[in-house]
């Protein structure tokens, strides 16, 4: 079909459909007298951007729904962040409505401020990396930025932070283990994660009682992981990607660091968990090993 019967059945107007092919969206042929004839199936694409768009979705995250292999926990996600975004919204147009109605200005500001202080560490990084970035912060640290920046110190380590993921080369994986991770992100509700988070912090708190009950358990994975089937095995290959990400990145030379100086709480139990690990190293020296690359 071409460019009227689109736009008639999506309510769309000829620049924004002009605009989404423009942006890879949506690839129509064309004809020999240079019409644009679109598919079926760019049809119902385009249906499916115009209902995002009038649900306030930018380009952008119209693209993560789109790109996505599971558009309802994708589109959780951008719920979630633009709930944060909308409560600080409605506090700044109550604030607007106060000044009008001839509140003062350095009271206005001071409020202000306030709300900018009393903004979780994880809810300023959700709203500063909407994508992948923010869902890693998310899964694995927000549980220790569930507070507000209160000191200039952390306000600069804050920064680091940002700075950091910002200028970062993304890392690249190959499409055979994207999946791979997409399954774990869709399994991974805040329910799961707190979950698994409590077992962590369990065994790095009383290691003792966890290698009890469960060495036999690691000693099996401790051989699996020395054997042709592991080494050969996506999952080591995706260990090594990680692996070798983290060594080049400045991950942990700069990352881990400043995270530690910004959460004391993580800070604590990124010792905890140093503890355990020489313990485990103790038991089973092959664990030392565990993070060389596979030949």
């Amino acid at each position: 079909m071409q460019m009227n019967e689109i736009c008639k059945q999506t309510g769309l107007t000829k620049k924004a459909v002009e605009y989404y092919q423009l942006k890879g969206f949506v690839s129509p042929e064309v004809n020999e007298n240079r019409y644009r004839e679109f598919s079926d199936s760019d049809l119902s694409r385009l249906k499916e951007i115009a209902l995002l768009r009038k649900l306030d979705l930018s380009t952008d995250e119209i693209k993560q729904v789109l790109d996505s292999n599971d558009k309802k926990h994708t589109l959780a996600l951008i719920k979630q962040t633009k709930e944060i975004q909308a409560k600080a919204k409605l506090y700044r147009l109550d604030l607007m409505g106060q000044l009008i109605n001839g509140v003062d200005v350095a009271e206005i500001q001071d409020r202000l401020n306030l709300l900018e202080q009393q903004s979780t560490i994880k809810e300023k990084l959700l709203i500063a990396f909407p994508g992948y970035y923010g869902r890693y912060f998310s899964f694995y640290f927000g549980q220790f930025l569930n507070e507000p920046i209160k000191t200039n110190e952390q306000r600069l380590l804050y920064d680091t932070i940002v700075d950091f993921f910002d200028d970062m080369e993304p890392i690249e994986i190959p499409e055979e283990f994207q999946s791979i991770l997409d399954d774990v992100d869709k399994y991974m509700d805040d329910e799961k994660i707190e979950e698994i988070s409590a077992k962590i912090q369990n065994a790095y708190d009383d290691f003792d009682t966890y290698w009890e009950n469960n060495k036999d358990n690691i000693s099996q994975y401790a051989e699996f992981k020395k054997t042709d089937e592991y080494q050969n095995s996506v999952m080591a290959e995706l260990m090594d990607l990680f692996r070798k990400f983290g060594e080049t990145s400045g991950y942990y030379d700069v990352f881990i660091p400043t995270m530690r100086r910004l959460s004391p709480i993580y800070d604590c139990y990124y010792k905890k968990m140093m503890e355990a690990n020489e313990k485990l190293i103790h038991k089973i020296p092959d664990v030392e090993n565990w993070y060389e690359p596979t030949k």
